[in-house]
């Protein structure tokens, strides 16, 4: 059963039947999702913990693109997902352990083809969201809640997919995904989105917390 979470009301569109969601979309083979969770400004004097950071896996060296950095995400699964979303919020479970609470902005929407080892080409859409979830906040006595610091963020990989993760600074990112030497080894040209994407997530993430949304 997926967990409860809450939706931006400006997503609410994505809220309908995976199937019907599908079905609107024929051109497409098969859908993804992404989730980008972002560790807040903790309330301490220290300037360095009120820079926003992105949390990246590395992939493990056994899986496709070893050692590379992304976000949580996989494919969206119709048999599984009771609606899109419903796939990040299980993506990133499964992938770190970490439970989404609400569903906050559209980052992208990618679009690549795909080959598989039988030679059929597929036509893919993925989806890629920022998100909160459950672990960042902590509940306090008197009903109100309290971010915690990201390294109170427990963190469970899926070894099997990831090796590692990091909460990264956007200029650290942006370094690795210009020089291609920096602290972060990106995915490969083919799905060269992972390093921009990254990127506007942070701009985005930026910009709500200007405005308090």
């Amino acid at each position: 059963m997926t967990p409860f979470y809450n939706i931006a009301p400006h997503l609410e569109y994505f809220n309908v039947p995976f199937t019907d969601f599908i079905a609107a979309r024929p051109e497409f083979d098969a859908f993804a999702v992404g989730g980008y969770i972002f560790a807040g400004a903790t309330p301490t004097s220290d300037a360095e913990s009120l820079r926003p950071r992105i949390l990246l896996l590395q992939r493990a060296l056994t899986d496709s693109m070893p050692g590379c950095w992304e976000g949580p995400g996989g494919a969206a699964e119709p048999e599984e997902d009771r609606t899109l979303l419903d796939g990040v919020v299980r993506e990133v479970a499964e992938e770190t352990g970490l439970h989404v609470s609400r569903v906050v902005e559209l980052v992208t929407v990618d679009v690549w083809v795909h080959t598989r080892r039988n030679g059929d080409r597929i036509r893919i859409a993925k989806y890629s969201f920022i998100v909160e979830v459950h672990e960042g906040t902590r509940l306090l006595a008197d009903g109100s809640s309290q971010v915690v610091g990201r390294d109170e963020i427990p963190v469970q990989l899926e070894v099997t997919e990831h090796q590692a993760f990091d909460w990264a600074l956007e200029e650290d990112v942006r370094h690795s995904m210009q020089t291609g030497q920096g602290k972060y080894q990106l995915p490969l040209p083919s799905v060269r989105h992972q390093g921009p994407n990254i990127v506007r997530a942070f701009e985005l993430f930026t910009q709500q917390e200007g405005t308090g949304v």
